[in-house]
C-alpha cells in the first residue's frame, strides 16, 4: 500500500467543512488504489468521479447517515445499482454475519470491484449478482454517456451505443430464489430505471415485505424513461411509503435521494437517532 493511501485511510472518516476542496488537491490524480472504507478494503479507480469521492471520504454523506441510522445487526438490505459497492460495504459492516447484504450490479467494470470487496474481506453476509433488475426477465442493453462519471443506465437516450448487454430479472424472482421473506432496506440508484425495478417487486410490495426504500430521483433520466420524479414519488406513496422526515414535498426536477419508510415507528426512531 502506498504511503498516501495510508494517509487517506486516516482522513476518510473525518468530516469537516470544505473537506472535498482541500483533500482533492493532495489526492493522486488517477490510477488504481486500495482504500479502507467502513473497515473494509476496496479497490478504487481515482480517475472515475464516484470512486474518487469514496477515496476522499466525500461520497453521499447524507445518504450514508440515513443507511447507518436505519440498519441494525441481522437486517437485510438489497443494493440495486451497487456500482463498486460503497453502500454494500456499509450494509455489511452494520448488519454483520447475522444479516444479509445483497448487491446487484449490471456493469462488468463495476462488478469486478464488487468481487474484490467480497473476496478480499471474506464477507459471508454479502451476495453479489452480475446483472440488473427490471419488470421482467430477459436481456437489456446498458448505456453510459460519461465514462469519467461512470453511472450506467438501462435507459436508451441521446443516441448512446450500448456498453454491453446484461441479464435482467425481477426483484420478486430474486427474493424467491434467495428465500428472502423481508427486505428491511431497498436502495435503488439506477439512473431512471427505478420505476421498472419497483414494477418487478409487486409481490413484495403487496405483502408489505419492504420496510424502507432509499431511492434516487433523477428527473432527467426518469423523463428519458417516460416517467418523472413526481410519478415515481406518487408510486411509492401509493404503496404506503412516506418520507421519514414527514417531508411531503415532491422531489424537484434535479437529482435528489429520499429515504421513505413504510411505518411511522421507523420514522420516529430514525429522527431520534
Amino acid at each position: 500500500m502506498l504511503a498516501s493511501d495510508r494517509v487517506f485511510d486516516f482522513l476518510r472518516p473525518i468530516q469537516f467543512r470544505g473537506k472535498i476542496h482541500l483533500v482533492n488537491r493532495f489526492a493522486p490524480a488517477a490510477g488504481e488504489h486500495r482504500a479502507q472504507v467502513f473497515s473494509l478494503r476496496m479497490k478504487l479507480d481515482l480517475g472515475e468521479h464516484i470512486q474518487r469521492m469514496i477515496y476522499l471520504g466525500c461520497f453521499e454523506r447524507s445518504d450514508t447517515r440515513y443507511v447507518r441510522r436505519f440498519l441494525r445487526p441481522g437486517m437485510t438490505m438489497v443494493d440495486v445499482g451497487a456500482n463498486v459497492g460503497y453502500f454494500t460495504a456499509l450494509a455489511a459492516s452494520v448488519v454483520g454475519e447475522s444479516g444479509c447484504a445483497i448487491a446487484v450490479e449490471p456493469s462488468t467494470r463495476a462488478f469486478e470491484h464488487l468481487q474484490y470487496l467480497v473476496t478480499r474481506n471474506r464477507l459471508p453476509q454479502v451476495r453479489i449478482f452480475h446483472g440488473g433488475l427490471s419488470d421482467k426477465k430477459g436481456c437489456a442493453p446498458l448505456y453510459c454517456g460519461d465514462q469519467r462519471n461512470f453511472t450506467p443506465t438501462m435507459v436508451a437516450h441521446g443516441g448512446l451505443d450500448p456498453l454491453e448487454f446484461v441479464a435482467v430479472r425481477t426483484l420478486d424472482d430474486l427474493a424467491a430464489e434467495l428465500a428472502i421473506d423481508r427486505i428491511d432496506l431497498l436502495k435503488i440508484d439506477v439512473e431512471g430505471h427505478e420505476p421498472a425495478v419497483l414494477r418487478g417487486a409487486t409481490e413484495l410490495l403487496a405483502r408489505r415485505a419492504i420496510g424502507a426504500v432509499l431511492c434516487e430521483f433523477n428527473d432527467y433520466w426518469l423523463r428519458a424513461a417516460g416517467c418523472s420524479s413526481q410519478a415515481l414519488w406518487r408510486l411509492l406513496l401509493d404503496h404506503g411509503f412516506r418520507d421519514f422526515r414527514n417531508n411531503r414535498t415532491v422531489p424537484d426536477d434535479g437529482v435528489e435521494t429520499r429515504l421513505l419508510v413504510l411505518d411511522q415507528e421507523s420514522a420516529r426512531s430514525l429522527q431520534l437517532r
